[in-house]
């Protein structure tokens, strides 16, 4: 017990650091943008959570199954990871730069939450996944000292619980309610949207290059 609640705490103490900055540019924007208000956002910001959560537990789990076989195989495939990630984000930002806003549909709240929650649950998957250093520590003790699969679930969840209390969340209700409040000027909600769509798209190709590179030389 007293190992997830130190990995609780740890979770908690990176949620302020260097992750919320990473994380932040991706996610915020794309809730501001698919969403309708400060609920839309606290949905999407909560799918994102949750989906890193699962993914957190589930390399828990792996870790105490495999042992370092798992952190490994992260290493292994980190290019490969950032190339899939690249292309998810890449697609989300075509998503949101070509999306109709005339479709009756996409002129409601329901819609456009739909919309930042599925967005948001798969970004939240791939900042999972993602090799990072925080994430790699945790994992080595995992591998270290779970005595087995279940106790390994646990820490990763441990961690990942303690992630879950972020100032993300706030950031994403704020970030909702900018949408609202953008909204209102439909030229600069647009302007604002393929702004946001262009930078997602280039945010992709920056973690496609790095992850294709090794592969040429």
């Amino acid at each position: 017990m007293d190992e997830v609640l130190k990995l609780f705490i740890l979770g908690i103490t990176v949620s302020f650091g260097p992750c919320i900055t990473h994380c932040s540019v991706v996610i915020l924007p794309y809730i501001a943008t698919t969403t309708q208000n400060w609920k839309g956002g606290l949905k999407a910001i909560l799918a994102f959570s949750v989906a890193r959560l699962t993914i957190y537990g589930a390399l828990g789990l792996l870790a105490g199954l495999l042992g370092r076989t798992i952190i490994e195989q992260l290493r292994q495939f980190e290019h490969q990871i950032m190339i899939a990630g690249g292309i998810l984000i890449i697609s989300l930002g075509l998503y949101t730069l070509l999306r109709k806003d005339d479709f009756s549909c996409s002129r409601t709240a329901a819609c456009r939450d739909r919309a930042g929650i599925r967005g948001s649950a798969l970004l939240g998957f791939f900042a999972g996944i993602l090799p990072c250093l925080p994430l790699l520590g945790v994992l080595t003790f995992t591998a270290l000292y779970a005595q087995d699969l279940w106790q390994g679930a646990s820490y990763g969840l441990a961690f990942g619980a303690g992630k879950f209390f972020s100032p993300l969340i706030l950031l994403g209700m704020l970030a909702g309610s900018a949408s609202a409040l953008l909204s209102r000027y439909g030229r600069a909600f647009s302007y604002f949207t393929k702004l946001y769509s262009v930078i997602l798209i280039l945010i992709g190709f920056s973690l496609i290059v790095p992850g294709l590179l090794p592969q040429w030389w």
